[in-house]
């Protein structure tokens, strides 16, 4: 961390687990509203992609509730492990219901959502959140205190968004660089293929 950032718990600049009431009030029991299962949710995404819809009054019952600009973070093993996270973006009325199994955050006006959704996302979180986990095994999940307690640097909002920024960039062309590898494996694959038809077919 550098030395001058404060740095606050997360239960001190973040709501933790939005109420549900909010989605009740802002639209009708009938209305559209969008639906993230567990299955659905990326791994290492920044953004949120919930392509499915239910009426409100199907889903407030026992899920989740998270509304657009909030983080969502799986609790549960090995989701949690695998990087399950993103922000929620482009939710149908702008309000989502998903998996009981994560945990929402909604930053407030010190910390910014792509900021936290990187904090999140970083490989000593996940080991030490691991190392805090309690259930029965394959259903072990994160504890609340461990995630309310965890520390949290908090720099001017303007050096977060000079960070984040840098962070995007390199993932960008982490992407990029991915993807070439794929071509690549795949375009050596097929020449593997029509090698070894060649070499049994007498014409190699």
């Amino acid at each position: 961390m550098k030395k001058g950032w404060p740095t606050k718990t997360l239960a001190e600049v973040c709501q933790i687990k939005p109420p549900k009431s909010e989605a009740r009030e802002k639209v009708s029991a009938s209305s559209l509203v969008s639906f993230l299962p567990m299955e659905d949710m990326g791994i290492d995404v920044k953004y949120v992609q919930a392509t499915q819809t239910k009426p409100l009054s199907a889903v407030v019952g026992s899920y989740t509730y998270f509304a657009d600009g909030d983080v969502l973070l799986a609790k549960i093993t090995p989701c949690f492990e695998n990087g399950k996270l993103g922000i929620a973006d482009g939710l149908k009325n702008g309000i989502g219901f998903g998996s009981s199994e994560y945990f929402v955050f909604r930053p407030d006006e010190t910390v910014s959502k792509e900021w936290l959704y990187y904090f999140l996302s970083r490989e000593t979180f996940r080991v030490e959140g691991a190392a805090r986990m309690s259930g029965a095994v394959g259903h072990k999940r994160v504890s609340k205190e461990f995630i309310e307690e965890c520390s949290i640097p908090v720099p001017p909002l303007a050096e977060q968004q000079r960070i984040v920024a840098r962070l995007d960039a390199l993932s960008e062309e982490t992407q990029r660089l991915a993807r070439l590898y794929e071509q690549k494996l795949a375009a050596l694959e097929a020449l593997k293929k029509t090698l070894l038809h060649q070499a049994f077919s007498g014409q190699l």
